[in-house]
C-alpha cells in the first residue's frame, strides 16, 4: 500500500535491503486552517488518501468543526495534550490526554474546547 505524503520537507533514510525510513517534523509541514462554529483547528497532515493521519491543533475557546459534521470514513483520535469534549448533541464525552475516540463512518460529531488548546493525532480511514 502506498500513501501520499504532503510535498514537504523531510529526511530519509535507506536501509539495506531497500526499507526506507522518513522523519517529517510537524514545523515542517504546512497548516490548514479548518474553521468552526467558534475558533478553529490547526490542521497537519502527514499523510493523506486512502488514510489520512496528522496533528490537530483545537484552538481554545472553539466549537470545531462547522456542525454539525461527519464524513465516510471511520476516524480515531488520541489527545496528546489539553482538555477538550466531542458530542453528537445527544451525549458528550470530556477529552484529556491519553483519550481515544472512535467514530464510525458518519456519525455525526464536533469538538469543543474552553480555556486551552487541545492537541490531537487524528487517523480517517476507509
Amino acid at each position: 500500500m502506498s500513501f501520499h505524503i504532503p510535498d514537504k520537507l523531510f529526511c530519509l533514510l535507506i536501509i539495506e535491503g531497500g526499507f526506507v525510513l522518513k522523519k517529517i517534523h510537524e514545523n515542517a509541514i504546512e497548516v490548514k486552517v479548518i474553521p468552526g462554529k467558534l475558533g478553529a483547528v490547526d490542521a497537519f497532515d502527514v499523510i493523506s488518501q486512502p488514510i489520512t493521519a496528522g496533528v490537530r491543533i483545537i484552538r481554545k475557546n472553539s466549537d470545531v468543526p462547522t456542525r454539525i459534521h461527519s464524513h465516510p470514513e471511520r476516524q480515531i483520535l488520541y489527545v496528546i495534550e489539553g482538555r477538550a469534549s466531542i458530542t453528537n448533541t445527544v451525549f458528550s464525552l470530556d477529552l484529556e490526554p491519553g483519550d481515544f475516540v472512535l467514530l464510525d463512518p458518519n456519525e455525526e460529531h464536533y469538538v469543543v474546547t474552553k480555556d486551552e488548546e487541545a492537541k490531537v493525532f487524528e487517523i480517517k480511514y476507509s
